[in-house]
């Protein structure tokens, strides 16, 4: 067949294809004629979740320390996820103890969520080991589940060929409590 045989039919078809209201018209879909499509179905029993559920723990773990913060340094708890954030906000700034506080607490649940997703090397790299004070922290997953962070530096090794890990909150505690001296 040669080429001049072949042209005619390609334009026809696209004629044919431009004429379709199945092309033509959003959301159309066409059971009959040449470019009839075939019934559709789903092929999937149930809908798939539609967040990350690590996620929304982390949210629910966050509201459940902000209460207990409040709680804490307050005098009583308000209504609604927003309220707990600000009337917490609004705490640490009334007191030093109740700011140290809330900014361990901040960096805990930063550091988890960050972990969770699979972007803390931006914010672990701004940490420094609380042992050797180089920024040589990685984020692990310990044995129950939970997350930590280990010192990459072999001189701060507990034993050859044992690193050492760090719990969430010490690695915060440490880094509040040298920025608070620097800041002095």
């Amino acid at each position: 067949m040669s080429n001049q045989e072949s042209e005619p039919s390609r334009s026809a078809l696209t004629y044919a294809v431009a004429a379709d209201p199945h092309w033509s018209t959003a959301g159309a879909t066409r059971l009959a004629g040449a470019l009839a499509l075939p019934e559709r179905r789903a092929t999937r029993s149930h809908a798939g979740t539609p967040y990350n559920l690590n996620v929304y723990d982390l949210a629910l773990d966050l509201d459940r320390a902000l209460e207990a913060f409040t709680r804490r340094h307050g005098d009583e708890v308000p209504a609604g996820r927003t309220a707990v954030a600000d009337y917490a906000a609004c705490l640490a700034e009334g007191s030093d103890v109740a700011r140290v506080d809330y900014g361990r607490l901040r960096l805990v649940h930063d550091l988890r969520a960050a972990l969770t997703i699979g972007d803390a090397d931006e914010i672990l790299g701004k940490l420094t080991c609380p042992t050797c004070q180089s920024w040589s922290l990685v984020g692990t997953r310990m044995p129950a589940g939970g997350w930590a962070a280990t010192c990459r530096i072999v001189r701060c090794a507990t034993a050859p060929g044992v690193p050492r890990v760090f719990t969430l909150a010490e690695v915060a505690r440490h880094h509040i409590t040298h920025r608070d001296v620097a800041a002095a």
